[in-house]
């Protein structure tokens, strides 16, 4: 079962559960939810697929604007 998330259609401020907040892009404006993964340059999340198998769950991200390396 494949499932698609769209969080730029979502309103700013909104808590989206187990993901974060929905937040505007610092790069192109469009709403979504920052991410900074501990193995993994930090970016910010417009658009994600999620892949669920009989072996597990992938998360892909299908729109992303990479963020700068603080």
């Amino acid at each position: 079962m494949i499932s698609v998330d769209d969080f730029t259609s979502l309103k700013r401020g909104f808590e989206v559960p187990l993901e974060g907040r929905i937040e505007a892009c610092p790069r192109c404006g469009r709403n979504g939810i920052e991410e900074r993964p501990e193995c993994a340059n930090p970016y910010f999340l417009h658009v994600q697929a999620t892949n669920v198998q009989a072996d597990g769950m992938r998360v892909g991200a299908l729109d992303s604007c990479p963020l700068s390396v603080n």
